[in-house]
C-alpha cells in the first residue's frame, strides 16, 4: 500500500523532532518538509494528505487556498490564543507538542489512512438484524427527515450515515461531517455556525460553518449528546428554521441540509439526566435506527473481515482458513468493527505471504498483544530461534500503563461526580485531552459516569 504523505511547514528542529514521534506511531506515513515560501512549489510536486503548520500566519492564504489537503497548525504553545489562531486562518485544529501527541495522532489517522470500518463501499450484511436496518436505509434515504443513529462505539454508525447519503437524491451534493465530542466549545459553535468578519479578536475574514458547507446535501453530527445544553438550543433553531446566524452575523442564511446524528448513549437517559435538550431529542429522532454491537450478529463477523482484509490488502488477500474464521467467532468484540478492522490490519501485515488464506497465526486479538511473544495467536520467532517472554517486557508494561491511567481517570470521573473540567484540573490534563481519553475507554467498553 502507498505511504500518504505529511508536509510539515516552517518548523523548528525540536517541533520537528516532536512531530516525527508522533508519526512513528502511524504506519506507512512520510514525512516532507518546506518554508512557507516553498509551499506552493511543494504542492505542485506532491499531493499530501495532511499539512501541519507551525506558523499559519507566515503562510499566504492563496497558498492555502492551493492545496486540497486536510490542514492542522502545531506549535509548542498550549494556549488558547494559538487555538483562536488556527481557526481564524480555517484551520481544522491546533496541537501543542508534545503535550497533544496522542491527540494529534489521533486527529491524523483517519487523514492518512481513514478507518477501515468507514471505507467498507457497503454495508455487509448477513444477519437478520443487518439486513432489516439495510432495507430501511433504502427506504428512508430518499426522505429529508433526520436520523438518528445510535450504537456503541466502532459499530459504524458514520458507515450507516454515509451510505444514507450515498442512496439519496443529495449523492451528488456534499457530504460534511463534524464530531461533536472533540472540539473545545467556541470552536464548536464557529465550525457548526460560521462566524463574521470581526466576530472575535483575529477574526479577519467571514468563514462558514458545517451547516453552509453541507448545503444542498447531508450533514453528520457526530456524537451530538455531548454538545452543551446551551448550544443545542442553538442546534434546534437551525433545524427548524432551516437557517443559520453565524458568530458575529447579522443577518441569518437559509440552508438545505439533511441531518443525521449519532450517539454512543442511551438517549433517553441523557435527557433524563439532562446531556440532550428533550425538544432536540424529538427534533433529531424522527426515524431512529440502532446499530447492534458485533457480538449480536456473530453471521456478520467473518464476511466484515474478509472485506476489511481484501481492502487493506489491496485485493491481494481474499479469504480467512477454518482456524482463523473460528478464532474471530470466539471473540466478544467489544471495540465492535473499529476493533476488527485493527485485527485484520495485523492479519495483513503478520500473514505468510505463501499461504493464498490468512491463518489464525496472523490473527492477534487485543487480548493477544499484552504479551505476543506468548499469544495463542502463535508462538513468534526470528530466524530459528524464539523469542523468550522475559526479553519482551515492553508491550505488557505498556498494556499495565494503560490499565493504570484507564484506572485513575474512571476513578477521578466518579469522585468529581462525572464534571469534566473539575476531572481534568485534578488529573492535570486539559479538558480536551480527557475527552480523547474518554473517547477511547467508551471504544473499549468502559461505562465511563455521565458529565456533571
Amino acid at each position: 500500500m502507498s505511504r500518504a504523505t505529511i508536509l510539515l511547514v516552517d518548523a523548528e528542529p525540536e517541533l520537528r523532532e516532536a512531530v516525527v514521534q508522533v508519526l512513528a506511531t502511524i504506519p506507512r506515513v512520510r514525512l516532507q518538509t518546506c518554508t512557507a515560501d516553498d509551499l506552493v512549489q511543494s504542492l505542485e510536486v506532491s499531493a499530501p494528505a495532511v499539512i501541519l503548520l507551525a506558523h499559519p500566519a507566515d503562510v499566504s492564504r492563496d497558498a492555502l487556498s492551493q492545496a486540497t489537503a486536510a490542514l492542522a497548525a502545531v506549535s509548542r504553545d498550549a494556549s488558547q490564543d494559538q487555538e483562536l489562531a488556527a481557526m481564524r486562518h480555517g484551520l481544522e485544529a491546533h496541537f501543542a507538542l508534545p503535550r497533544m501527541a496522542d491527540e494529534l495522532a489521533g486527529w491524523l489517522r483517519p487523514r492518512v489512512r481513514p478507518d477501515p470500518s468507514l471505507e467498507v463501499p457497503a454495508l455487509v450484511t448477513r444477519s437478520p438484524v443487518m439486513r432489516g436496518i439495510d432495507r430501511f436505509v433504502t427506504r428512508i434515504a430518499g426522505s429529508t427527515a433526520t436520523v438518528f443513529v445510535t450504537g456503541e462505539s466502532g459499530v459504524g454508525k458514520e458507515v450507516l450515515a454515509r451510505q444514507l447519503h450515498a442512496r439519496s437524491p443529495r449523492r451528488r451534493g456534499p457530504f460534511e461531517a463534524i464530531n461533536c465530542a472533540a472540539l473545545p466549545e467556541a470552536m464548536l459553535e464557529a465550525m457548526l455556525f460560521g462566524h463574521a468578519k470581526g466576530a472575535f479578536t483575529g477574526a479577519v475574514e467571514a468563514r462558514p460553518g458545517k451547516f453552509v458547507r453541507a448545503d444542498g446535501g447531508t450533514l453528520l453530527l457526530d456524537e451530538v449528546t455531548e454538545i452543551p445544553v446551551h448550544l443545542q438550543a442553538k442546534l434546534l433553531r437551525a433545524l427548524q428554521e432551516r437557517e443559520v446566524e453565524p458568530l458575529g452575523g447579522r443577518r441569518p442564511q437559509r440552508v438545505d441540509v439533511r441531518v443525521i446524528a449519532t450517539s454512543n448513549r442511551d438517549l433517553r437517559a441523557a435527557v433524563a439526566e439532562g446531556h440532550l435538550r428533550e425538544d432536540l431529542y424529538y427534533r433529531l429522532n424522527v426515524f431512529p435506527l440502532c446499530i447492534p454491537p458485533l457480538r449480536e450478529r456473530a453471521e456478520d463477523i467473518v464476511p466484515l473481515a474478509e472485506a476489511l482484509l481484501r481492502r487493506l490488502s489491496g485485493g491481494q488477500l481474499q479469504t480467512l482458513d477454518d482456524g482463523a474464521q473460528r478464532r474471530l467467532r470466539e471473540h466478544d468484540w467489544p471495540g465492535n468493527v473499529r476493533e476488527l478492522a485493527n485485527v485484520m490490519e495485523r492479519a495483513v501485515t503478520l500473514h505468510d505471504n505463501a499461504d493464498p488464506q490468512v491463518s489464525a497465526e496472523s490473527v492477534w486479538l487485543d487480548a493477544d498483544m499484552v504479551n505476543p511473544w506468548s499469544t495463542g495467536a502463535g508462538e513468534v520467532t526470528t530466524g530459528a530461534q524464539s523469542i523468550p517472554d522475559d526479553e519482551n517486557p515492553t508491550p505488557m508494561l505498556e498494556q499495565t500503563l494503560q490499565t493504570q491511567e484507564s484506572r485513575v481517570i474512571m476513578n477521578v470521573l466518579r469522585e468529581s461526580g462525572g464534571r469534566r473540567k473539575e476531572a481534568a484540573d485534578r488529573l492535570g490534563i486539559s479538558p480536551r485531552t480527557l475527552r480523547y481519553k474518554i473517547a477511547r475507554l467508551r471504544e473499549h467498553g468502559f461505562a465511563v459516569p455521565a458529565s456533571g
